[in-house]
């Protein structure tokens, strides 16, 4: 008996909750798969019609594994099939399962020790042959055997300690695991509706704020699932969405809050930066716009041990300079002019060793409140800097650091448009060479351009266009050489069809954030 592959058992888990005998359920078909699921569960999984999911996800593999490097995709999901028996992202593959392809599905779950129970109801159209399917599947596939002493509403399987459920009831395939996944499927084919997760109004509105999705998942408020990760429960219901398509996936995610803690996440979080992100160098594979407040981006730069203790030497200097920026910084970082990769793959990033701004180009810049204030301790920074084995040149409000290892970060203060604006550049770029660029029109970017938040783009296209411009030079030579064009070819060049937005913005009630990932024609 073979086990299952990883991607296969994953959809073997999925397929359990419509196994079971026609014996189990009521002629009369349920109105949706939450009708048999229990209220207030600790977090619960939905989904779209399951042929509408096969088709996007199939659409999304299809795209990818077209792409450079994506082969890998195609051949998953031609094993996977193999391994089921079906293809699980074809309709004809779920009908031919017993699956019926136009309606949805939905998984419970509940909190115990070791690992969280559920109870899984997804829909049928051919109860008898589904259970062939997954008779096939638990025994030949999953390494399950019948259980001794089978119950009156469903087939129980056993594997190990662990024993399952599977049944149909009201048109819906049921798999429970839980400490009595016979007792947990009886109880389902008596449950009302008004008292099934269907009418978890929890569940309705995150339903609600994030409209059709293929996945959406959701957690109430006080659930212990995330004690798994952290100590703390959820102080507010926690909604996530997922959707594929052709072009790549969208995910979505809000997250209630207490008014006091969303007032701190507010106050955190202000936005803030996005005029600022125009004079961001266009071809910069990576640019953020990072909405947080001075003292909270401060506190996050102090949570590097190594960085701290520098920062620890400009005795207070630091928070000065950030007691003088408005809310908002826009960043970027790119390929810096000359670098020579086959040296930065050979020191990495120790700065100790080789100036980082050798090889990446940074651009950070932050609107000014307090002018006076921002250059005395510029001016303080400068005098400090020579103790921790740096020079420094000032020209007018112009800062530029050198050290033993190269060059430094060059920070200052210039009138761009009539403001001031703070920036710390590192590499070879020049106050002077900052210049307004036409916003993307891709829609993905737009909220790099919005001023609520925070937002980050990674263009993988442009950082491949960057690399590849580069003369064979800047590769080293022999071994050097060898390693340097590996790493391009075979890490670099096979995500340049990639781009990544992520976003994050603070609400009176709430937080929320968008994460997209985009597959573009090479």
């Amino acid at each position: 008996m073979r086990a299952l592959p990883i991607c296969s058992y994953g959809c073997a888990l999925l397929l359990l909750a419509a196994a079971g005998c026609s014996r189990c359920g009521g002629t009369t078909t349920a109105n949706a798969a939450e009708e048999l699921l229990p209220l207030h569960p600790a977090a619960a999984v939905v989904t779209a019609p399951l042929g509408a999911v096969a088709r996007h996800l199939a659409a999304l593999i299809d795209r990818a594994s077209s792409l450079p490097g994506g082969e890998q995709l195609g051949e998953a999901r031609r094993v996977a099939a193999a391994q089921l028996g079906f293809d699980p992202l074809a309709r004809e593959g779920l009908i031919s399962a017993g699956f019926d392809p136009d309606r949805a599905a939905a998984v419970a779950f509940f909190e115990n020790q070791p690992r969280a129970e559920l109870i899984a109801a997804l829909p049928v159209s051919k109860p008898d042959l589904f259970l062939q399917t997954m008779q096939r599947l638990l025994v030949d596939r999953g390494g399950f055997s019948r259980a001794e002493g089978q119950s009156q509403s469903a087939t129980l399987f056993e594997r190990g300690g662990t024993r399952v459920a599977v049944s149909v009831v009201r048109g819906y395939g049921l798999f429970a695991r839980t400490r009595d996944p016979a007792a947990s499927i009886a109880e389902a084919g008596a449950r009302q509706p008004e008292q099934s997760l269907a009418r978890d109004p929890g569940l309705a509105a995150a339903r609600n704020r994030l409209g059709a999705q293929d996945f959406v998942g959701w957690a109430p408020a006080g659930s212990g699932m995330p004690r798994r990760y952290t100590a703390r429960t959820l102080p507010g219901d926690v909604a996530v969405s997922l959707q594929a398509s052709q072009q790549g996936a969208a995910s979505r995610l809000f997250a209630q809050l207490p008014e006091a803690d969303a007032r701190k996440a507010q106050a955190a979080l202000p936005g803030g930066g996005a005029p600022l992100v125009e004079l961001l160098p266009a071809d910069a594979p990576l640019r953020a716009r990072l909405g947080v407040a001075p003292a909270k981006l401060l506190d996050s730069l102090r949570g590097d041990p190594d960085l701290a203790v520098v920062l620890d030497r400009l005795h207070g200097a630091d928070a000065e300079v950030f007691a003088s920026l408005a809310p908002g910084v826009a960043a970027s970082l790119g390929v810096a002019r000359g670098v020579n990769i086959g040296e930065a793959i050979d020191y990495g990033f120790d700065w100790r060793r080789k100036s980082p701004f050798d090889t990446v180009q940074l651009v950070a810049l932050a609107e000014v409140t307090d002018r006076p204030r921002l250059l005395k301790a510029f001016g303080r920074i400068a005098r400090t800097l020579p103790d921790l084995g740096a020079r420094v040149e000032r020209t007018g409000d112009d800062f530029q650091a050198t050290y033993a290892a190269g060059r430094g970060a060059r920070f200052g203060v210039r009138e761009i448009d009539g403001k001031a604006v703070a920036y710390l550049l590192g590499g070879p770029l020049r106050p002077d060479e900052l210049r307004r660029t036409p916003r993307s029109a891709n829609p993905e970017a737009a909220a790099l351009y919005e001023s609520g938040g925070a937002a980050v783009r990674v263009d993988f296209g442009k950082l491949a266009s960057a690399l590849r411009t580069l003369p064979d030079g800047a590769y080293g030579s022999g071994p050097q050489a060898y390693v340097a064009r590996s790493i391009v070819g075979q890490v670099i060049e096979p995500l340049r069809t990639v781009r990544l937005s992520m976003a994050a913005e603070s609400f009176a009630d709430r937080l929320g954030g968008t994460l997209d990932v985009e597959l573009v024609a090479p």
